[in-house]
């Protein structure tokens, strides 16, 4: 018996890094004018797991001013960011004889204002291939991480009519990569993961897509044309519906 070819009938999408511009971009410009090592604020960002201020605040777990003091203590944290970001550079072969700082002095909150600021603007190929998809009778959604702030609120509120769900973390209480955040997209799409190709722009929730047997396209930042195409491509040899100019 020949293996049944996967039909795509959804495509889901994240929001910051692909939707919309991504605030790495804002951590990027931070490191360089504060004179820190490439990736050092995503490393103590990521060591964390599930379980630190970020993530935690993705879940509405804890309050703006709450996570603001637990950010500010886990990214000055010189001892446990240094020895996180060795392992860092260990992983990816990299000279672990650079020097790194001796004192931090990040100012969390401005740190995050820039993110959000720098998230305003939007990907229009992207949000062009969203309207696209809808045209041709795909099930849309957003799955993103995200929080309950002003921000957020406003955000999600201008987003959200591009979507036929609009799955946020800070309300579901579950975050990207826990399998279940996906499952629940699925759910209210009324499709199954394999019938489904996911964006995002961060390895490990794509790596959890696939793990679920979804399609897992990485946008990167500058090109997310490629990305555009790539789904594209898939819609008109894999797609339930035809395709539309």
């Amino acid at each position: 018996m020949e293996p049944q070819t996967r039909t795509i009938r959804a495509v889901i999408f994240d929001i910051g890094g692909v939707i919309v511009k991504s605030p790495f971009l804002a951590i990027s410009l931070y490191e360089q004018s504060h004179h820190l090592p490439s990736n050092y604020i995503n490393v103590s960002l990521s060591k964390h797991g599930s379980h630190g201020a970020f993530q935690q605040y993705e879940r509405n777990e804890i309050s703006y001013t709450e996570f603001i003091n637990k950010w500010t203590l886990e990214l000055n944290d010189v001892t446990a960011n240094n020895k996180a970001y060795l392992e860092y550079l260990t992983r990816r072969h990299l000279d672990t004889r650079m020097v790194l700082p001796r004192t931090l002095r990040v100012d969390a909150q401005e740190l995050f204002t820039r993110m959000m600021k720098v998230t305003e603007e939007p990907n229009e190929c992207v949000v062009e291939l969203v309207k696209w998809l809808r045209r041709c009778g795909y099930k849309v959604a957003a799955l993103t991480n995200n929080f309950q702030n002003d921000e957020g609120k406003v955000q999600a509120n201008a987003l959200a009519k591009l979507f036929d769900e609009f799955v946020e973390s800070s309300v579901v209480g579950l975050r990207k990569p826990d399998a279940r955040f996906y499952t629940h997209a699925c759910n209210l799409l009324e499709v199954s993961p394999d019938e489904v190709v996911f964006l995002d722009d961060i390895g490990k929730n794509l790596s959890a897509a696939k793990r679920l047997g979804m399609t897992a396209i990485q946008v990167e930042i500058g090109r997310e044309q490629e990305a555009v195409d790539t789904v594209k491509r898939i819609i008109r040899t894999l797609g339930a519906f035809e395709p539309k100019l």
